[in-house]
């Protein structure tokens, strides 16, 4: 049986975006395991938990929670980018196997990082969805392989917009930001020329 994946942002003892988590993890075993258990992270706040400091809450799970731990966070810089093709990738729910996007990170040559193409279209990074700027404003690909939790939030915030962004017109917005549950709005903005 696969198991997925939550990765939850824990700082100093607060949760960010507990109802968005619990919201994906309940659409991912009802499409991959056909359960209707519901997921309540609400019990997190009774476990033994850092109270301060930056942690990743990584949980393992299919029909119910197997696994947690809370591992100490750095974010790890990124600088540049490599894009690298694939027509049949799918990613729609957060695998515990990550195969075929680690072949996929393997492709970056010196890049720190991957932009995965999909049919002429930019998706993901290898962990994190992605946010192009232009002007004052950020958006985001409307093609998308995973629907992230950060990437959820944002536009349910209005802070980002969709976006068809190929890999013909990136290059008409000025920086990109990786994005995910760890990664706000906050994360290093990477130069539009350090994609390649």
């Amino acid at each position: 049986m696969s198991q997925l994946l939550e990765s939850i942002y824990l700082k100093d003892g607060e949760f960010r975006n507990l109802l968005y988590h619990e919201a994906r993890m309940q659409l991912s075993t009802k499409a991959v395991f056909n359960s209707n258990q519901k997921v309540d992270l609400s019990a997190l706040e009774n476990e033994a938990f850092p109270s301060t400091g930056l942690y990743k809450v990584r949980i393992v799970y299919d029909t119910q929670i197997r696994n947690m731990e809370f591992v100490p966070y750095e974010v790890r810089p990124v600088t540049s980018l490599k894009l690298v093709y694939d027509n049949d990738i799918h990613y729609h729910h957060k695998f515990l196997d990550r195969t075929k996007l680690e072949h996929l990170y393997s492709l970056r040559g010196k890049a720190d990082d991957i932009l995965i193409v999909k049919n002429g279209l930019i998706t993901d990074s290898f962990y994190a969805n992605v946010i192009f700027k232009k002007g004052g404003n950020w958006f985001t690909p409307a093609s998308y392989l995973i629907n992230g939790t950060m990437r959820k939030s944002l536009l349910d915030q209005q802070v980002i917009k969709e976006a068809v962004i190929t890999h013909e017109n990136y290059n008409h917005y000025q920086s990109c930001k990786l994005i995910n549950s760890m990664l706000g709005m906050d994360g290093p903005e990477i130069s539009i020329e350090s994609i390649f």
